[in-house]
């Protein structure tokens, strides 16, 4: 099950004006080597200490806003502001995979459950303040925002059972252009101009998320603040409700 060779990564070359290539990191400069906070990491899990601590300081540590892994681009801070949490604990899990019971890794990375006692309270603590803060950004500008078109999705359709339209069955671009003001076509499509994506290509996963990231900060320059905060509690409900039924589900 798990690789005999250590995965072959590179990192994603940032270009400056000058047309030499910078590395990506999180703010500023990190002294620290990626390599170094792997090896230290499974020296740690290997002298007996509990994991996931142990790979929380890794995250805390790690420097890298983005690399490829075997062909595979992996992105952590998206815009250089929303950390991937799961993202990054997805890619440190490549190299300690051989030390971590399967079960719990997987937990993490499926379910985002962590193992045993540990409260997603302690996560600011471990991670430490900067990490932490741009998690709080990725849950709102990601998560959460998967959430507004849902959130009013479900509230147009209430709206038209009320007037007696029993059968009305709302469309996504019905909420994309309440939220948004265009479709969701119309959308992906600026987004591609955006970011230079060719149009007919297939988007990523990756991509899905630095879209949805696209539109969180669209919907706060173009709608006034209560009416994002009024979108957003309704999303987070609509978040709560499903983290609670996904939590209440087998492994």
């Amino acid at each position: 099950m798990f690789p005999d060779a250590a995965p072959r990564c590179h990192v994603i070359p940032a270009g400056r004006a000058d047309g030499i290539p910078s590395v990506l990191y999180f703010g500023a400069m990190s002294a620290q080597d990626p390599d170094a906070i792997i090896n230290e990491l499974r020296d740690t899990i290997s002298n007996g200490q509990e994991w996931y601590p142990a790979l929380m300081q890794a995250v805390r540590e790690w420097p890298l806003s983005e690399e490829v892994i075997d062909g595979e681009r992996f992105v952590y801070m998206l815009d250089g502001e929303a950390l991937d949490l799961l993202r990054l604990c997805e890619r440190l899990a490549l190299s300690i995979e051989d030390l971590v019971p399967v079960d719990e890794l997987l937990a993490l990375l499926a379910n985002d459950r962590p193992p045993g006692g540990v409260a997603r309270r302690d996560l600011k603590e471990l991670v430490g303040h900067e990490k932490y803060r741009s998690y709080l950004t990725f849950i709102y500008g990601v998560l959460v925002e998967e959430m507004v078109v849902h959130a009013v999705l479900e509230d147009l359709r209430k709206r038209r059972r009320t007037c007696g339209l029993t059968y009305y069955d709302g469309d996504l671009d019905d909420a994309y252009s309440y939220v948004y003001g265009s479709t969701q076509t119309e959308l992906v499509d600026l987004y591609r101009q955006d970011k230079g994506i060719p149009r007919r290509s297939r988007m990523t996963l990756t991509q899905m998320k630095e879209f949805t990231y696209w539109l969180f900060k669209l919907r706060l320059r173009n709608s006034d603040k209560s009416r994002v905060a009024s979108d957003t509690k309704r999303a987070l409900t609509v978040l709560h409700r499903y983290t609670a039924k996904r939590a209440m589900q087998p492994l």
